[in-house]
Parts: structure tokens; sequence; C-alpha cells
């Protein structure tokens, strides 16, 4: 009896791009079992053609596990002729990384030289704001800041989640802010991996603030700086009672509008992953606090790029509350016409 592996798997993937497995066998049969985090997933008796056998599509099966965990461990165990315990066995792990994207190189490359976002490049930020970073591995992270008068300063952020398998770091600008100091940029690093970010001093009001879930399962803020309208709409169903009109059924549907501002070339590209995200929902400022509010629905976007020397960039989309009733008021902020990212000059 021989039990051969032709294709195997080893080392760190991501969800979405696991390859097939492949083996041959010399017996009847091969038992094939499949853990995911410790878990047991799958649990079949195959049977060769021509004395091969091909498992496919495991990201499809792997998936809804990873995205759960973040990073999980495969295990894949092999039993030939699993009924008679007469053939061999082997087992193959391998660290699976949710993800939803597909990059041109390998998930251990970019894992060791990048953080768990689709944003290659400088983010605008400013003071005030919310910012965290997440990455595979405990690595321990800096943060570089620069000041107006040319200093820097070294600090170290926090580690607010995570676990054996990654971390989340804390690098919101007022952490970096100095007394006497005007903050410009920062810098976080963690290993190789490093996130520039530029801080835009005219601290323009942000509105909406979403928060997502991005391509790796992990959250990322939104802070949109554009125009931000609210159009309520009403479907109103009309039926005569006793030879009197009347709306038995008004059904309505509290639509947002919002621009997310003047977006840099790297900002466009990652802002595209809100528009994927499945999972949205909008961040409400209380006496300077942030406050995580409803989830919400993207009903519509507008992402137009082009290669105009003139063009600034800014896209814009519509949101509508998740839940069945959008008559939602809020008696914290009370008066206020749109949600309570907004400032207090909006009133």
């Amino acid at each position: 009896m021989a039990l051969n592996i032709t294709k195997s798997i080893s080392g760190k993937y991501f969800s979405s791009t696991i390859p097939d497995v492949e083996f041959t066998i010399s017996g009847v049969s091969a038992g094939v079992s499949m853990t995911c985090g410790g878990q047991q997933i799958y649990n079949e008796t195959l049977f060769p053609i021509s004395g091969k056998v091909s498992l496919r599509d495991l990201s499809n099966l792997v998936t809804p596990y990873a995205r759960q965990q973040l990073v999980v461990t495969l295990g894949i165990t092999i039993r030939e002729n699993v009924e008679t315990g007469t053939g061999g066995s082997q087992t193959l792990t391998a660290q699976v990384i949710y993800c939803a994207a597909d990059f041109d190189t390998d998930a251990a490359t970019f894992c060791e030289n990048h953080f768990l976002s689709i944003l290659l490049g400088q983010k605008i930020t400013s003071l005030g704001r919310l910012e965290f970073l997440h990455y595979i591995g405990t690595d321990a992270a800096s943060v570089t800041a620069e000041y107006s008068d040319g200093t820097t300063a070294t600090f170290t952020p926090p580690r607010v989640q995570g676990n054996n398998n990654y971390s989340t770091i804390d690098v919101s600008p007022d952490r970096f802010d100095l007394e006497g100091k005007t903050l410009v940029g920062f810098t976080a690093r963690a290993g190789q991996r490093y996130q520039e970010f530029v801080i835009d001093l005219e601290q323009p009001d942000c509105a909406p603030i979403l928060i997502f879930v991005n391509s790796f399962g992990c959250e990322e803020l939104v802070y949109c700086t554009g125009t931000h309208k609210v159009s309520p709409s009403y479907k109103r169903t009309q039926t005569y009672f006793e030879g009197i009109q009347k709306n038995y059924l008004i059904e309505e549907t509290r639509t947002f509008k919002a621009d997310s501002g003047v977006l840099n070339v790297a900002m466009q590209n990652w802002l595209d992953d809100l528009f994927r995200s499945e999972y949205v929902r909008v961040v409400n400022i209380y006496n300077g606090q942030p406050t995580i509010g409803k989830e919400v629905l993207l009903t519509d976007s507008k992402s137009e790029v082009s290669n105009d020397d003139d063009e600034l960039t800014r896209f814009t989309f519509s949101y509508q509350y998740a839940q069945r009733n959008q008559n939602v008021v809020d008696l914290r902020r009370a008066g206020r016409i749109f949600d309570n990212t907004f400032d207090n000059t909006f009133n």
C-alpha cells in the first residue's frame, strides 16, 4: 500500500487562494478529515479515479471558519483504506488568514510587509479621530511623529486587541500630539510593516463617520468630509374605511447621502473596500467620545476616477438604516437634523 501526496499545503495562505490538494493511493479508498481551528469541518471516505484523489475548492469550505477567527490552522488528515486500517496516513497543516482579496504575492510575504488593509499609501487623518491598525503576529510596534518645526518623537502605541496570531494597535493622532508643537504626520511601524499618516490641519467636520469590516475581516474607520444630506421618503398605501379614504400603511425610508471629500490616490483605492463591505455601522460622537451606533446598509455608490490632471477625486454614496423601523430618535442629542457625527454648526 502506498499513499503519495502530489500536491500539498504548508506555511501561510489567504482563505481566498488555498491551493488544491492531490494524492494517489494504491488501495481502494481514502478517509479524509479536515479540522479548522481545532473544529472538524469535513470527514468523508473518498474513492480514487485511476488511483488519484483531488481535494478542490478548499477556499469555499474554509473561508467561513477563517472569517470568524481571522487566523486558523487548517489540518488535513488522509488515511488509506480507512475501513480496514491497512494503509498509511499523513497529516498536512497550514495557517489560513481570512482575506477576500486577491494579491499578486503570497500570504506570508504580504503579512510580513503590510498591515491588514488594502490601503497601500498615505492616509489623511486629523486630530480627534480614532485610527487603528491590524497585523498578523505580535511584533512590537512604534510610531515616529513629525512636527511642523522639523522635530520628531517616538511613541509606543498600545495594543488594544489580539491574541497569539494577530495584533491591533491604536494609532489615533491625539496620542502623538505634544503641547507647544503642531503634529503634521506620523509613521506607524511593526516589524517590516509601515503606514504613513498625514495630518489635515484644518480639522474639517466629519459626517458621516463609518466603521466597516474590510477585506481581511478587520474593522476600519472612514471619515467623510464632504456634504451630508438626509432625504426621507414615504410609501403610503390607502384604502376606504366606511367611505373615507385613509392611509393604513406608511413605510418610511430614511436615506442619507454622503460625500467622502477629496481623496488622494491611495485612499481612492482603499475606499472601495467600504463599498464592498457586508457590515457597516455609523459612529456617533457624544461629548467628544465615539460610540458605535446603528448598522447601516449602503444602497448606492459612485467611485469614479479619471486621469484628468485637474480632477479632485471624491466618492459619493447613499445609505439607510439596516433595521426595518426607520423612525430613529436619539434622545442624547435632541434637536439634531442629521446623525450625531455633525458638528453643532449644523443645527
